[in-house]
């Protein structure tokens, strides 16, 4: 799903102004939090508002990724010199080419996801190619100890990123009532889920379960 700029801006005020109230509603007493959502119709719309949120903070996780990655693939190309440029560097080029035309673009979320996937297998093409020993292979061999950095860097994205999803989640279920709990039971477990687990791998499966789940839970 694709959002104007504005739009996005919009959904993440709403989500953020609810985060920043979180500590007062968790120590509201129960006479305070009567108007706990408690209809389907306001789950729908609640959730989906949540939905539209990770959509946001997906897509500014992602373009900062992409502009960590498009840096280093043009560290690697600014290091070989135009004389030894061959194959290599003109991938490592049309990937600058993607990843400067994504970032400039309404693009959506799984055309950057696909981008990032693509650097792996760049990163994987050019390594099986250092054995030819060619020039532009050589240079690159040192070029590409900067895959550590670039790997904390593209961490701390991702915990970013977490923590939002986290902070979110958290007011999703403090505005629910017992009952609407109960009513997405599933959605709320595999919600649980992804906030505790600790192994990535792991995490990334439950949370395209939780993306899964999205039909039966919002507004269409």
């Amino acid at each position: 799903m694709n959002y104007t700029k504005l739009g996005m801006r919009s959904l993440a005020i709403g989500l953020i102004l609810a985060i920043a109230i979180l500590p007062q509603t968790l120590g509201a007493s129960p006479y305070s939090r009567r108007h706990l959502i408690n209809s389907e119709e306001d789950e729908l719309r609640i959730i989906s508002q949540f939905y539209n949120y990770v959509d946001v903070i997906t897509g500014v996780k992602l373009d900062n990724m992409l502009k960590l990655t498009q840096h280093f693939v043009q560290q690697l190309l600014d290091s070989i010199p135009p004389e030894d440029h061959g194959n290599t560097a003109a991938m490592l080029q049309d990937y600058i080419h993607k990843s400067e035309d994504l970032r400039h673009r309404p693009g959506s979320i799984e055309e950057k996801e696909k981008l990032l996937m693509e650097l792996q297998q760049l990163i994987a093409t050019i390594k099986s190619g250092l054995a030819k020993e060619e020039r532009e292979d050589i240079i690159l061999r040192r070029g590409l100890l900067g895959m550590f950095e670039l790997l904390a860097r593209l961490s701390i994205e991702e915990r970013k990123f977490n923590d939002k999803f986290s902070k979110a989640a958290t007011v999703l279920r403090v505005q629910m009532s017992e009952e609407s709990l109960e009513r997405r039971r599933d959605l709320f477990e595999i919600l649980d889920a992804v906030q505790r687990e600790q192994d990535i791998v792991v995490r990334e499966r439950l949370f395209a379960q939780f993306k899964e789940m999205r039909y039966y839970n919002t507004i269409h």
